[in-house]
């Protein structure tokens, strides 16, 4: 009796850790079908967004992470692809998109960035993001999504917001030129 006792707590300890040590991924997209496709005949012109904060933290150089995340993500898709250096308001980056004579204007913003030792908070990692794709020559919006990437409450999936959101914003850019 004691033995099936203990082989019930450690299934599920199992069960839990596994359960808690994947980091949890969300894309909402606009639903809108985008229509950059083919892929590596266009040109596009990444911004940088204002770097992220959670409460009265700011998370510096987060944004310049998400910049480059981004572009990574989107880069195998395009002829060329630039990357703003510092943040821009949607005018000033499409000024400079349309200087570079590029075809999109990838904006990436921050909604959430939380960076937290989640062993002695409790807390998760957390970063939210939306990507909104523009039309650079014309300033229409061409589709707009929120990614929400966190991290695991368990500390085997460890590490930084960045880390977290480098996987669907990859698949994010993967699904739009897979249509």
């Amino acid at each position: 009796k004691w033995t099936m006792m203990q082989r019930y707590w450690k299934i599920l300890t199992l069960v839990a850790l596994l359960t808690g040590c994947s980091a949890q991924q969300d894309i909402q997209d606009d639903g809108a079908t985008a229509v950059i496709l083919p892929a590596n005949q266009k040109t596009a012109y990444v911004t940088t967004p204002v770097d992220g904060r959670d409460g009265a933290s700011i998370y510096f150089r987060s944004g310049s992470l998400t910049a480059n995340i981004v572009a990574d993500a989107f880069a195998p898709y395009f002829l060329n692809l630039t990357l703003g250096s510092d943040p821009a308001s949607r005018e000033e980056a499409l000024i400079s998109a349309r200087s570079q004579q590029a075809d999109y204007l990838i904006e990436p913003k921050i909604l959430r960035w939380r960076d937290v030792d989640t062993a002695w908070s409790g807390a998760v990692d957390q970063a939210t993001i939306t990507l909104t794709i523009i039309d650079a020559k014309t300033g229409t919006e061409v589709k707009s999504s929120t990614i929400d990437a966190k991290g695991s409450f368990m500390g085997i999936a460890a590490g930084h917001p960045e880390d977290f959101l480098v996987k669907p914003v990859r698949r994010y850019a993967e699904g739009l030129f897979s249509q």
